[in-house]
């Protein structure tokens, strides 16, 4: 056996190693992970490379920030946990963000954060002149807003089916994750309680 075959095999018995170990990372947070909801947004995409999925669109906001946070967003992009916490209707909501988690309640890394003020363009009102809103937006306080992981990867035959009960049934989607020790995973997507996937079949 050269050297040329013995590189290659070492290669691709690393390559197996670390997809084992992504394999295994999710399933432990899926299997032994607390179960957390949050309203969304999602739909299918077609992506030739990565097959068929939902795309799931998952924004929350934290208002309790560090002080030294600024809107500076490539220098504060990305750097924070946050704490979530059941909210009174059965979903979950993020409470606040810090550069490292305290050992008090459950702290995720979110897909990604960015830093912006607590009024953005949706808060605009109908009467408001653009000037009068942007003094408005700059006077607010500082907030964090945070992506959740936003791919759920399902059947090739389900997903077109999952994607028209979304756009259906007129009721607001729920993303279904599982988080452990600082790390969150999409597991489901559920419409009226029930997964969408089984609803597709």
């Amino acid at each position: 056996m050269n050297r040329k075959m013995i590189f290659v095999g070492a290669l691709l018995l690393v390559q197996c190693l670390a997809v084992g170990f992504l394999i295994y990372r999710y399933e432990r947070v899926v299997t032994r992970g607390t179960e957390v909801r949050f309203r969304c947004q999602a739909y299918d995409p077609k992506d030739v490379f990565r097959g068929r999925y939902l795309r799931v669109t998952v924004r929350e906001r934290a208002e309790k920030i560090p002080n030294t946070v600024t809107e500076d967003r490539y220098s504060e992009r990305n750097k924070f946990y946050v704490r979530i916490e059941p909210s009174t209707n059965g979903l979950w909501r993020v409470a606040e963000a810090a550069y490292e988690p305290s050992a008090e309640g459950i702290w995720v890394k979110p897909k990604s954060t960015h830093v912006g003020h607590t009024v953005d363009w949706n808060d605009k009102r109908k009467d408001e002149s653009y000037d009068d809103f942007c003094k408005r937006r700059d006077n607010s306080p500082y907030a964090l807003q945070v992506d959740f992981p936003d791919q759920l990867f399902v059947n090739e035959k389900l997903a077109p089916k999952a994607e028209a009960r979304l756009r259906t049934q007129g009721l607001a989607p729920i993303a279904v994750y599982r988080v452990l020790d600082g790390e969150i995973v999409i597991t489901d997507i559920e419409v009226d309680g029930q997964s969408v996937t089984k609803l597709a079949k």
